[in-house]
């Protein structure tokens, strides 16, 4: 039986918890000339896929690494709440993992928004044994499940502070800490000094450096890739550009004409998809949710999903231009960007979650070396302090495409990251800014799109044409 709610027709989950926003491996190959197309370049060389084992794989409501994730949340809450009840973990029921939830003391209101939507999404797989009866009424608890209505919080943990930066006056203790401390055979002081200069200088996620490379050298576009894209749109996303329509077009006939024998089967579960984010989703009205009576609605969901994978295509990567992108690489093969660059430290990507593990340690041992009172600063904090920066120079607008955000307003940064308030003094020599690619121009004209049309009724709504941008991408 398929996973997919949508090619199987027995089962359809009706929540509409949105997913966390995680990504999997991105292919460095795949987006790697500064072509119009960005990140689609190498695709036409492809093989063509099939229409059903595209749409098998795109209407899958979270990414694979997510739906990992889930499922150990879901199975942990399943055994902790058996414990605690001192049940089997086969007569734990929706009712308990949500009572406990409920009333959880140690965790907060974000933590069980995720644990919450773990349970929705083992509510929906086919392949967990819940009886129909059951799973509509675990969906209707989970729907109305209010993280904010149990007891606050009581157990504190030292968690990283939001929009937190390392200040300039910091940076050097930090540094001469880690500079002076005993050399060894492995270097991690020298590494850690060189996550940190890193980190600063573009902005760039600690786990993103295991994909980074120089774009151009020659332009210093160093090119990274973005570790948060959403695998789902809105349904009524409604200011599509016109090329990603023209490109779904061509990539949906290509597809259909390589499995003709499943048009009909995929039209029919295109249409059901539809219907249930009609019914599920608030971007419908009672009478849009009624204007199935043909193919049509069925064909623009499929225009419409293959359209933001287009969108995601583009997105997956960011360039810009970065103070050390035209270094030397350490190596004559290396791509990376600072040298040495913090992803080739310690025998490349392969090892490069215990390298991170490893260069913390050694960041804290610093911080706790040359601050009296103890503060810590990590990796992620140069990530804040490269923003302060970028908002101090190129604006916030400019900065959060830069950072990878996918629209141009800055709610997102100024509520997640430091403000220019705290950017070091000469900013400019610390802060990439827009690089003047194919891919940046496109993504620069998506976000510059008119956003003030109103949907039209089983249809594609507003559809602006995208301005070509000749010049360096602006925010």
């Amino acid at each position: 039986m398929s996973s997919n709610p949508d090619l199987n027709p027995d089962f359809e989950p009706n929540s509409d918890l949105r997913e966390t926003d995680l990504s999997g491996p991105l292919d460095a190959s795949a987006n790697t000339d500064a072509t119009a197309n960005g990140g689609l370049a190498n695709e036409d060389s492809r093989p063509v896929e099939s229409l059903s084992n595209w749409f098998e794989q795109t209407v899958q409501p979270v990414a694979p690494e997510t739906a990992r994730a889930y499922m150990r949340n879901y199975y942990m809450m399943v055994e902790r709440a058996a414990a605690t009840l001192n049940l089997d973990p086969h007569f734990v029921s929706i009712d308990d993992l949500l009572a406990q939830l409920h009333d959880d003391t140690t965790i907060t209101v974000g933590t069980k928004n995720t644990y919450a939507s773990a349970i929705a999404w083992a509510l929906k797989q086919p392949d967990f044994d819940f009886p129909p009866a059951v799973r509509e009424h675990g969906l209707a608890l989970v729907r109305n499940f209010n993280p904010r209505g149990g007891p606050a919080q009581e157990v504190t943990r030292n968690s990283r502070v939001s929009a937190r930066t390392i200040p300039q006056e910091d940076l050097g203790p930090v540094l001469n800490a880690l500079l002076g401390a005993r050399i060894t055979k492995q270097a991690w002081a020298t590494k850690t000094t060189s996550w940190l200069n890193a980190g600063i200088a573009t902005g760039a996620r600690p786990g993103e450096w295991e994909s980074a490379y120089r774009f151009d050298r020659d332009r210093r576009i160093l090119r990274l890739p973005n570790a948060k894209l959403r695998k789902q749109a809105p349904f009524r996303w409604q200011h599509i550009p016109e090329r990603l329509l023209n490109r779904a077009d061509a990539d949906l006939a290509s597809m259909a004409e390589a499995d003709l024998e499943n048009i009909s089967i995929v039209v029919a579960a295109a249409k059901r998809h539809s219907e249930l984010l009609a019914r599920n989703l608030a971007f419908f009205d009672e009478a849009e949710a009624g204007t199935d009576s043909s193919n049509a609605e069925a064909i623009d969901t499929l225009r419409r999903l293959r359209a933001w994978e287009l969108h995601n295509a583009g997105l997956a990567w960011r360039d810009s231009r970065c103070p050390c992108a035209g270094s030397e690489p350490s190596t004559p093969t290396s791509r990376t960007c600072s040298s040495p660059c913090p992803a080739n430290l310690a025998g490349g990507p392969p090892n490069l979650q215990a390298l991170l593990r490893r260069v913390q340690d050694r960041l804290r041992t610093a911080c706790l070396s040359a601050f009296p009172d103890k503060r810590l600063y990590s990796l992620y904090d140069t990530r804040s302090t490269a923003a302060a920066n970028m908002q101090a120079t190129i604006g916030a607008e400019a900065a959060a495409a830069v950072m990878g955000h996918y629209m141009k307003r800055k709610r997102t940064i100024k509520a997640n990251y430091a403000g220019p308030d705290r950017a070091y003094r000469g900013a400019g020599r610390f802060a990439p800014g827009l690089a003047d690619t194919g891919n940046q121009r496109d993504q620069a004209a998506d976000r510059s799109a008119d956003h003030s049309g109103q949907a039209d009724v089983g249809g594609l709504g507003g559809v602006s044409s995208a301005p070509t941008g000749n010049g360096q991408a602006a925010g």
